[in-house]
């Protein structure tokens, strides 16, 4: 009888060690991976600005480097790699991550290092933006234009899913020789109307089983019918329940297709 009372005392104790390790592993990478504290935010960086020169870069966050060497795909493909996350049309990947970063003042730079630094201090730095984080909120930062011209412009990313069959967008345009703005269609219809430069759609949804998938931009006001300015196509954009930002950068005046500067229209996944 003891026999049998020492098995089930130790099977009962090996099952509570057990439980005790599950629960240590979960409360870690909870607390590591999903969970920000009160005193940060998180931002995605789209740096849109064309260079002729097409140069790699690093993104710091405060000062701190927070990127890899982000770089152009081909000589005539512009670099505009969404970062952390990717897109369509960007050179990306296809996921919507995002770098934690600290609420309040913080200031995000883009800088082509020189050989062998690692501090923007010491590089070539070709954007700098200082903005106000809300903690726990989540913001894509682009940049677009160049030199002396060159701007950025945060936008609150709101994520919340659309219903089952749809998609949701918002509409960024980045292209800053339209003093029109701009108008976007999909297909022959009209989702964003008259979007000035830096300007932001309100968020609009598109059935997953749309009968086009291409986008279009048209100078605002102008008739559906009238040749675009650019456009582009793809069926991987219209995913059930996600929500992604389609941006329209490049100018309007370089109609080289092989320049990496000609307008273009690319989307951002967010969720």
């Amino acid at each position: 009888m003891r026999k049998y009372l020492f098995a089930e005392i130790y099977y009962i104790l090996a099952v509570i060690l057990l439980l005790l390790a599950s629960c240590d592993k979960n409360v870690l990478n909870t607390t590591e991976v999903n969970r920000l504290t009160n005193q940060e935010a998180q931002v995605k960086v789209v740096f849109t600005t064309a260079y002729r020169s097409n140069p790699s870069y690093y993104i710091y966050l405060n000062g701190q480097r927070s990127s890899s060497i982000i770089g152009p795909t081909s000589t005539t493909a512009p670099n505009i790699t969404p970062f952390p996350g990717g897109g369509l049309n960007t050179g990306g990947g296809s996921t919507a991550d995002y770098l934690r970063i600290a609420a309040g003042q913080s200031t995000v730079s883009v800088a082509v290092p020189k050989k062998g630094t690692v501090t923007p201090e010491d590089s070539l730095q070709l954007a700098t933006s200082q903005n106000t984080y809300e903690s726990g909120k989540k913001y894509t930062l682009y940049f677009a234009d160049t030199s002396t011209n060159l701007t950025s412009v945060l936008v609150v990313d709101s994520l919340n899913a659309p219903d089952s069959g749809f998609t949701k967008f918002k509409f960024v345009n980045l292209m800053p020789d339209v003093s029109a703005g701009l108008d976007l269609y999909i297909g022959t219809v009209k989702v964003a109307s008259a979007i000035p430069y830096k300007g932001v759609s309100p968020s609009f949804v598109v059935p997953t089983n749309n009968t086009s998938t291409t986008w279009a931009i048209r100078p605002a006001g102008a008739a559906s019918t009238t040749t675009a300015l650019a456009t582009y196509a793809s069926a991987s954009a219209l995913a059930n329940r996600r929500v992604l930002t389609v941006i329209a950068r490049g100018y309007n005046a370089i109609t080289t297709a092989s320049d990496i500067r000609r307008k273009t229209i690319c989307l951002v996944f967010n969720q």
